[in-house]
């Protein structure tokens, strides 16, 4: 391992002695001195695009550590100024504020951070001793040590560091605003460095609430046109992964892989694992390592995503581009019982230690029961059993970005497209929250009767979507039954949902009789998740802004071929989308949850359960308005310019991941003259108005005119649009119609206004114009 040879700061001097955890002991219970109680007046903290100010009132700072202070408690008058950058984020905090500039006054502020320069800005303002600083103190003690279990394991990340890796973390919680408590973060070490946010209860669930979240300026500034957030610290690679499970709940595991700084200067590293295991013992190249497993995120975010954080503790400070090789232990429940001998493994958690998606190769060794069978991403490479005990191995066969695996007792049945294998693994009965509304209506579902017809379906994906993108990305798909409602796609490896392997009956049994969720786990379902193995698995997400993309695409890649055989799903998924999009709620229609580059912000308080029906529902709108607009504007009535553009899409994506930026510039490469918004070839206008918007807005035409003019006829009207955001643009489809009833596509006219005036010339015949007839605009 090759390390910063210069010297730290004294309190990174410290941790490398190995203080490490006593030293995040006392970030987290923090403390005061009355003599350190001041009164303060006129205090101006700039960082890059957030300002705050402390007019006048009292502040505490925490007793120094190591010569350093690392936080403050404040009560008094203040105010933060923060003006998110482009579109989304504006929208987003307007959602939540109702204005789309943060100029937020407050009456108190708890402070953490790991910066001297603030503590000196701080000390600036100071105007001499306070009064009653003993009462002060005693109202803060209880409350700074709740607040520092969040804070600690940043801090210590951020004074660790080298002073060339610019590490800077703040905190701060103000209080006493007109919109109650609010967080505010500033973190050098974040993807996205400024954060606005608040934690709210709703119906008993705990939220956290991003207002708005953004690179500094200075990150923007420096990226250009590229994405700001594709900023990786580290790479992971050649991953070794020893497991043995023990059903129903236990695995106990080894973890080797090799971990590349991009950037000098970290020296703690912080890694996701899920907090249903613990971890035992870490090392690096050989030597053990201090560690810390730090439950840090709490409300919605937790449950949802199930990881913890733990931070590794390096010896010295890390060099760009020198790997260093970590080595772990752990073990936990991080397998559930769903009854019937199914076991749910935790899909939403991580049951290996990572820092999120990277490609790597994984080599797998599972050690189960003799009577389970395992089944995981990559290939099985070796099998044996002795003992009672089935020693299984798995080998991928080029890098992927996640590993998962499957327990279970199960069926097999197989099919092929061309050389890709593809197996599907079934038990024999479902999971008891099923069995029991299945048995009161009389049934007895099998789902191993059904694994044939899953990977025939598979297969048939597997071959259309090889024939319009690429080769199917590995040499076979395995395809194993989940316990739950939710399935889920890792490279090679399928969690396919138990009532995706029920027959019709049996679901309508459960009360399943919605035509869209038919449809949903009939045929869609696996289909969609099989499109995973291009978008999602072969090509991964830049940052959670870009996963609407890969489910977008896959959701749309899927209804394509669906759409070949059966013409109406595509009809029956889009109204279902819209419908859920227009539906009401106390904060308005689901749509207004904000823009799909939300990601995972969508889930809020205010729309608990909009993540999916904007990710998926609108996602697949976009995707579908950009089909259409191609079909029309390309000329040749076919979907090859949409197909270029994916395949151009695919074959471009810089290690192995796409952004929203990368998926523009695929359909600006492909973009007919006709769509050039003010004779521009660029989506700019598609992209800030309807991915980085979130109005549905409605179209009708007035004042239509009529002319014959030289055989032919002059069109001229007026688009009138209501519902849609200021400055939005809409390529609003324009056909004639016959006598006859048959429309034909005139031109896009581009909407940018409440009302737009154009001018066409139609064929004559015409007897009237029609808006987007084909209904393939987002619309109301």
């Amino acid at each position: 391992m090759v390390l910063a040879a210069h010297a730290t700061s004294s309190v990174a001097q410290s941790v490398s002695t190995g203080g490490a955890v006593a030293l995040y002991r006392e970030l987290l219970n923090p403390s005061f001195d009355v003599k350190d109680v001041y009164q303060v007046r006129e205090v101006s903290i700039l960082r890059e695009d957030l300002h705050i100010s402390i007019s006048d009132g009292t502040m505490a700072l925490v007793r120094e550590l190591d010569g350093h202070i690392t936080g403050a408690v404040f009560e008094g008058a203040g105010e933060v100024l923060l003006v998110p950058p482009n579109r989304a984020e504006r929208t987003s905090l307007a959602h939540f504020t109702g204005s789309a500039v943060l100029e937020l006054p407050f009456q108190s502020a708890y402070l953490r951070f790991s910066d001297d320069r603030l503590a000196n800005e701080l000390r600036s303002g100071f105007r001499g001793p306070a009064e009653d600083a003993q009462e002060f103190i005693a109202r803060w003690n209880d409350p700074a040590a709740v607040l520092s279990r969040g804070d600690a394991l940043p801090i210590l990340e951020s004074m660790s560091s080298a002073p060339e890796a610019g590490s800077r973390f703040l905190h701060m919680r103000i209080g006493g605003t007109p919109s109650g408590i609010v967080d505010l973060f500033y973190d050098t070490n974040a993807s996205e460095q400024i954060s606005v946010a608040q934690a709210s209860m709703m119906n008993d669930v705990s939220y956290y609430d991003t207002w708005t979240s953004f690179p500094m300026r200075s990150v923007r500034q420096a990226a250009g046109e590229e994405d700001p957030a594709a900023r990786p610290n580290y790479d992971m690679s050649g991953y070794q992964l020893r497991a043995k499970v023990q059903p129903p709940t236990d695995l106990s595991a080894e973890a080797e892989f090799t971990l590349t700084p991009l950037h000098s200067g970290q020296r703690v590293v912080i890694l996701e694992l899920s907090r249903y295991l613990k971890l035992s013992e870490a090392r690096a190249d050989g030597a053990p390592v201090e560690f810390i497993q730090n439950e840090a995120i709490s409300g919605s975010e937790l449950s949802r995503r199930g990881d913890d954080l733990v931070g590794i503790v390096l010896p010295q400070p890390l060099v760009k581009d020198n790997p260093v090789k970590l080595a772990f232990k752990y073990s936990g429940p991080v397998m559930f019982n769903a009854g019937g001998e199914l076991i749910y493994v935790g899909a939403r958690g991580t049951w290996y230690p990572n820092i999120g998606p990277s490609f790597s190769t994984f080599d797998l060794t599972f050690d189960a029961p003799a009577d389970w069978s395992v089944v995981a991403t990559g290939k099985q490479v070796a099998g044996s059993v002795a003992e009672g005990r089935r020693i299984t191995r798995f080998s991928t066969e080029k890098p992927i970005g996640r590993a998962g695996f499957n327990l279970g007792k199960f069926a097999t049945a197989s099919a092929s497209a061309g050389k890709v294998e593809i197996h599907a693994y079934g038990a024999r009965n479902v999971e008891q929250a099923l069995a029991g509304a299945e048995a009161r209506a009389g049934r007895n579902p099998d789902p191993a009767r059904e694994a044939q017809q899953i990977a025939e379906q598979a297969a048939a994906t597997v071959e259309f979507l090889s024939s319009e993108l690429d080769p199917f990305p590995y040499s076979n798909l395995e395809i194993t039954q989940l316990p739950g409602t939710v399935s889920q796609s890792w490279p090679g490896l399928i969690y396919l949902s138990s009532t995706a392997f029920l027959s019709s009956d049996e679901r309508r049994a459960l009360g399943i009789r919605e035509p869209y969720l038919e449809l949903l786990l009939s045929r869609l379902m696996l289909s969609h998740e099989t499109a995973h193995q291009w978008w999602g698995d072969a090509v991964d997400w830049v940052s959670y802004r870009d996963e609407w993309i890969l489910e977008a695409l896959a959701n749309y890649s899927a209804l394509l071929m669906l759409e070949k055989l059966h013409p109406g799903d595509m009809k029956t998924a889009l109204n279902y989308y819209r419908a859920e999009l227009l539906r009401e709620t106390k904060n308005g229609i689901i749509a207004e949850a904000g823009p799909v580059t939300l990601g995972r912000r969508l889930t809020s308080s205010r729309f608990p359960d909009a993540y999916e029906r904007v990710l998926y529902g609108r996602g697949t709108w976009l995707i579908h308005m950009l089909r259409s607009m191609l079909h029309e504007a390309g000329g040749a009535q076919n979907d090859a310019l949409f197909f270029s553009a994916l395949k151009d899409l695919l074959a471009r994506a810089p290690n192995h991941k796409i952004s929203t930026l990368d998926l523009q510039r695929a359909f600006e490469h492909v973009l007919p003259p006709s769509l050039s918004y003010e004779g521009k070839k660029s989506l700019d206008w598609f992209f800030d108005s309807w991915v980085n918007g979130d109005s549905i807005p409605q179209f009708s035409l007035e004042g239509i005119r009529m002319t014959p003019t030289a055989g032919k006829l002059k069109i001229s009207g007026v688009i009138v649009q209501n519902h849609g955001a200021k400055d939005s643009v809409t390529a609003v489809p324009l056909y004639a119609v016959d006598a006859q009833g048959k429309s034909r596509f005139l031109a896009f006219v581009f909407a940018d206004d409440v009302k737009t005036e154009f001018t066409l010339t139609a064929p004559s015949g015409t007897k009237q114009i029609a808006l987007d007839p084909e209904d393939t605009l987002l619309r109301r």
